[in-house]
């Protein structure tokens, strides 16, 4: 199940709202839907994380699991050729390769 029906439901219970409480602040008519939605059995729209996240009073990105993650850049290949290459030398011939790259980074 996607982090994103287990924190719509541990936020909820955090506030201490009930399903139905939840489910006429969005616009549903009972509390099937937010537990069909809560179980993951109901794909949400844009729209609705949105109204849903306004009513626990948390952001989108909060209940997706997304606030504060923070995606590292993947090494490309060429990278990590670089970085292999780089390694079979010497302790000191890797110290003049830095002083070489910090050396034309000044140029610029």
């Amino acid at each position: 199940m996607l982090d994103l029906y287990k924190n719509i439901k541990k936020r909820r219970l955090e506030l201490g709202m009930s399903q139905s409480e939840l489910a006429k602040h969005v616009g549903y008519t009972d509390r099937s839907s937010i537990a069909k939605i809560e179980s993951g059995k109901i794909d949400l729209t844009q729209t609705k994380i949105i109204e849903i996240a306004s009513a626990l009073k948390v952001s989108p990105g909060d209940l997706m699991g997304l606030d504060g993650v923070v995606q590292e850049p993947q090494p490309s290949e060429k990278d990590l050729y670089f970085l292999a290459l780089y390694h079979e030398l010497q302790s000191h011939e890797q110290t003049l390769i830095l002083d070489m790259v910090k050396t034309l980074l000044k140029k610029e």
